[in-house]
């Protein structure tokens, strides 16, 4: 596999789009399965979701995906390309990834609601709030 062959599904999976995020969720679950079309790429899957911060939010949220995704796309950038282009030409990308990741999460609902409406709408509008910050920090660190 060539290091633009590389970079090409990168950019297919680390973009700023739901549809992005679809893939790379696609291409994580074929890895766990060990499957040849995701495996030839040789990606470091590796993850502590989201480092020191909590990878749940009160409500049922839960940020691991989003965080996983945000490592997969940090790990694999900065091994192809190095940190300075890492930073210069995708983090921005990243990173706004990650926000979107984040605030999808807090778009889960169960079906099975154990909270009333209101208690509900503060809990998710508490997510965004902490998603906006996991946002923040790694937009000023990453």
């Amino acid at each position: 596999m060539t290091k633009a062959q590389k970079l090409a599904k990168m950019k297919v999976l680390t973009q700023d789009s739901n549809a992005s995020t679809g893939k790379w969720l696609d291409a994580m679950n074929q890895h766990m399965a060990r499957k040849p079309a995701i495996e030839k790429y040789r990606f470091n899957w590796n993850t502590d979701y989201c480092t020191n911060s909590p990878d749940t939010q009160p409500g049922g949220y839960d940020f691991k995906m989003g965080c996983w995704r945000h490592d997969f796309s940090y790990r694999n950038y900065k091994s192809l390309v190095g940190n300075t282009a890492f930073k210069r030409d995708h983090k921005k990308r990243v990173d706004k990834a990650l926000l979107r990741d984040l605030y999808s999460a807090c778009d889960y609902r169960p079906w099975a609601d154990p909270y009333p409406a209101a208690q509900r709408a503060r809990l998710k509008a508490a997510c965004r709030r902490a998603a906006k910050t996991y946002y923040g920090a790694v937009s000023a660190a990453g």
